[in-house]
């Protein structure tokens, strides 16, 4: 057990848009994984604040411009910053609160995947949601 952090992707269709958070589960069908991050606290304690409550198995609809401020704050992020500019959270299932190596190497990963994403994603076309389970 622990956290897990999945972003999908599913063509716009007002089926899926309709549904309500109480509603959603990934479903195969129709959703593509198109990022993971384990353990990765920071990321809920940053969607918390700059996008809407975060509840454990329940969808949130991602725009462009969320990811382009994620990138926008990692990209300003320091280890004088970090601990305001994207704090970790602590929860039973939610892994290491510290600013250590691993912090750092999350940071690298979740920039790198913005870059590609950001590049390759059609948010006219698709819907990008983010999607917790701890």
């Amino acid at each position: 057990m622990g956290l897990d952090i999945y972003f999908f992707a599913n063509e716009n269709d007002d089926r899926i848009l309709a549904l309500s958070e109480e509603d959603y589960e990934p479903d195969a069908s129709i959703d593509i994984e198109v990022g993971y991050f384990r353990k990765v606290n920071a990321l809920i304690q940053w969607a918390e604040s700059h996008i809407g409550p975060v509840k454990n198995c329940k969808k949130i609809p991602l725009m462009q411009a969320h990811l382009l401020a994620l990138r926008r704050d990692l990209e300003a992020l320091t280890p004088e910053n970090c601990m305001t500019q994207f704090p970790t959270a602590s929860g039973f299932f939610f892994g290491s609160t510290a600013y250590d190596e691993m912090y750092w190497s999350d940071v690298d990963e979740i920039k790198g995947w913005l870059d590609t994403i950001l590049d390759t994603f059609d948010f006219e076309l698709n819907t990008l949601f983010f999607w917790a389970w701890w």
